[in-house]
């Protein structure tokens, strides 16, 4: 019985001592990713980040580690004012009972400073999970998350230092999942995101004129990129963020080679967009896929009801667009039509690909071939001419 009882006290010491060393070693590889994902964010010339302090958790039930006094300095033009983003504190904690999700713990207040004014972003809740990838726990220079979860309510936009609200959303939801493994049938990244209750403040509404009290009932957007992700595409977007704002043609390079190199390998995509403002509905789909000659080809839909009543609501809010309103109408007459239920409807099912482009059975135009060497290497412009001629 004696030697049982050791064998179990022993086991149990084991545990303790294995889970001990399991937790410090957790907080460490944590606090040295906050750290640097942070000094990632600071080698863009145009962002600056830092932190007041970093400390980890005591209790060996949760994994947390905390940056306090959170600040990014954003200024892409030394002749532009800088703005300051600052968050009281940020947690990254991971629980005893689920360690494969990590939650991040963000203040119920976001601040930024600029030289014209200081606003707020609040929170009356909101909740971030990131999904870690076993296979990566033990890998430092592969990125751990294979997803995220993001939900918040109750947000608001404030100005005048916290004492006027812009802009009220009553929830939001983003989803995001990343597949490092996919092939060209499986999605390497999909995300959605829905906001709910988007409102201006009744005051701006008002002084505005808005039409539909400043409301857009929901707006959801969601996308999904199936193929095999590039080999570094962590490293791409590292290069990518170390460009200053301005450099536009090494960030258009990069960009374009890395969607080339996508494409060529079986890459295809879909999105997708729903938005309900005032009386009116629209839902929006797109597709496209490449062929061996890395050319696009897909298809995309756009239907949008009550488009009578959603025109008549602007126009009697801003009278001085009438003549826009019925210029676009006249040249969307021949996808429009009319029933009882949906008021005007306007319908769109667009098809590309093979050389040309049709609009509901109808061709419209050629389609020329995608030059990805003139996309990824455009030729120099010179100076005040716009003609690429070398002055």
């Amino acid at each position: 019985m004696r030697t049982i009882l050791n064998f179990v006290l022993a086991l149990v010491v084991l545990l303790v001592a294995a889970w001990v060393g399991l937790w410090w070693y957790a907080q460490g590889r944590m606090q040295a990713g906050l750290t640097s994902w942070v000094a990632q964010i600071s080698t863009n010339p145009d962002i600056k980040a830092s932190y007041a302090g970093v400390s980890r958790g005591v209790s060996p039930l949760a994994a947390t580690v905390t940056l306090t006094n959170l600040t990014f300095t954003l200024q892409p033009a030394a002749s532009q004012s800088p703005i300051t983003i600052t968050l009281p504190s940020v947690t990254e904690r991971i629980n005893a009972g689920n360690p494969l999700l990590v939650h991040i713990d963000l203040p119920s207040q976001i601040n930024f400073s600029a030289a014209r004014g200081d606003a707020a972003v609040t929170f009356g809740s909101i909740d971030v999970a990131e999904h870690l990838d076993p296979a990566a726990l033990f890998h430092s220079n592969v990125q751990p998350f294979s997803g995220n979860d993001i939900t918040a309510s109750d947000i608001s936009l404030l100005a005048s230092s916290g004492s006027l609200q812009v802009l009220h959303i009553n929830s939001l939801a983003l989803h995001g999942l990343i597949n490092r493994d996919a092939n060209s049938s499986e999605a390497a990244l999909d995300a959605t995101e829905t906001f709910n209750g988007i409102s201006l403040s009744p005051l701006l509404t008002r002084l505005a004129s808005v039409p539909f009290n400043g409301q857009v009932a929901q707006f959801a957007f969601s996308t999904s990129l199936s193929g095999p992700l590039p080999a570094n595409w962590q490293g791409i977007l590292a290069q990518i963020n170390a460009l200053p704002a301005g450099d536009l043609a090494d960030r258009r390079k990069i960009t374009f080679t890395a969607l080339h190199d996508w494409a060529a390998a079986g890459g295809n995509g879909k999105l997708s967009i729903t938005m309900q403002v005032g009386p009116s509905t629209l839902n929006a789909d797109a597709a496209v896929q490449f062929d061996a000659n890395v050319q696009p080809s897909g298809t995309a839909d756009l239907t949008a009801d009550h488009l009578d009543a959603f025109s008549a609501a602007v126009t009697a809010s801003y009278p001085q667009v009438q003549d826009n309103v019925n210029q676009i109408e006249a040249e969307l007459s021949p996808y429009l039509s009319t029933t009882n239920d949906a008021g005007q409807v306007l319908t769109i099912h667009l098809i590309y690909g093979n050389g040309g482009v049709s609009i509901n059975g109808q061709k419209v135009s050629d389609m020329p071939p995608v030059d990805w060497d003139l996309l990824e290497n455009p030729p120099a412009t010179a100076p005040g001419d716009g003609s690429g001629a070398q002055q």
